[in-house]
């Protein structure tokens, strides 16, 4: 069976999941939230970095999906308050970097700056359920 067709046709596997959803596009934000819920995946997005780092405190996200080309906020800043934070704390947060294009250089520098990966927009759903399922399995989070 396809790594994909798992989550798919097991799709309560990300029940109560917590994201973090930080980007500057808000129909990105409005759209990949819907999606995400109808997974049972609990979503916070914000479109603001120091309003991110905010909720990510308060919230405790299980996983964080951050925007890196926004125009206003720089989402490596994000990442290395975020890692700086975890590794205090002693728990790492698996992140996921997107952007409108993945480059070999930018996917390099976002795994440098801190992210688990670099994901391309627009989102095919299928692909994406299946790496937060992984990156799930991979920190071995205990799904509420």
């Amino acid at each position: 069976m396809h790594i994909n067709n798992i989550f798919h046709t097991h799709p309560s596997f990300l029940q109560g999941l917590r994201v973090l959803l930080v980007d500057n596009d808000v129909n990105f934000c409005d759209s990949l939230t819907a999606m995400l819920q109808s997974y049972g995946v609990n979503v916070q997005a914000t479109f603001l970095g120091e309003q991110a780092m905010e909720i990510f405190v308060q919230w405790q996200p299980d996983i964080l999906l951050n925007g890196i080309s926004s125009p206003k906020e720089d989402g490596y800043a994000l990442i290395h308050q975020v890692r700086t934070l975890t590794g205090e704390r002693g728990k790492v947060v698996p992140a996921i970097a997107l952007t409108g294009t993945v480059t070999e250089d930018m996917y390099q520098r976002s795994l440098l700056a801190g992210f688990s990966l670099c994901f391309a927009k627009p989102i095919v759903i299928d692909d994406f359920v299946a790496v937060l399922g992984i990156l799930a399995i991979a920190a071995n989070l205990h799904l509420r």
